[in-house]
């Protein structure tokens, strides 16, 4: 055997050897998250193991923005009860009670059961067109909510999504949605304030009840 060829087989020995010790240079197995909360929030993986979902809320209120990445993954989904407040009750505070206003980031698809729910100093809340899923009791007893928007990829409204908001005249309905899937009943129940022509464009998207 040449001095050459025992040069190249001693390369390649090596190649093989510092690509076994590093995996292959290929990441194997379920991500692993770094830790489970990023400033104000409490996270973890979706169900896919590709996306981020906020678990809960645990900031001092005030305008808030939901980050669109944590741990270089993004945000897909608000988690149930995260930001839940406690309604103004007999009962402990939390930290929702303090949010006036929030931005959901491009890049979510759902908005949890009871999400913000009994959130009584919240005004305004932004969601991005990626929405398609806005769950039940989402934004129930926000009893400030002025103004938000239907997001125009939005496709499902669970029960009672909006009920109980006695100031929200300010709904926003792209002209891109032709119907919704209405889960449930009363998701606008209490809702008073809003104006005749935007309960009327709710109506002809299939919404069966009344305000």
């Amino acid at each position: 055997m040449t001095k050459t060829k025992i040069f190249l087989l001693t390369i390649a020995a090596l190649v093989m050897a510092l690509t076994a010790a590093c995996g292959g240079g290929v990441q194997t197995g379920p991500i692993q998250l770094k830790g489970n909360q990023s400033v104000d929030f409490t996270y973890g993986l979706n169900d896919a193991g590709n996306g981020i979902v906020i678990t809960g809320y645990t900031g001092a209120g005030g305008k808030v923005t939901i980050p669109a990445v944590i741990e270089n993954l993004p945000v897909v989904e608000i988690g149930e009860n995260s930001f839940r407040g406690s309604g103004g009750g007999a009962g402990d505070p939390r930290a929702g009670d303090g949010i006036t206003s929030v931005i959901v980031p491009i890049g979510v698809r759902k908005i949890g059961r009871g999400a913000f729910s009994d959130c009584r100093s919240l005004i305004s809340v932004t969601m991005p067109d990626t929405v398609e899923e806005i769950m039940a009791v989402a934004f129930r007893g926000c009893t400030s909510l002025v103004s938000v928007n239907l997001p125009a990829s939005l496709k499902m409204v669970g029960i009672n999504a909006f009920s109980r908001n006695g100031e929200l005249r300010n709904l926003s309905i792209p002209n891109g949605i032709a119907a919704i899937e209405w889960q449930g009943w009363n998701h606008f129940a209490g809702c008073s304030k809003l104006p005749l022509d935007i309960q009327l464009r709710l109506k002809a998207l299939g919404y069966p009840a009344g305000f």
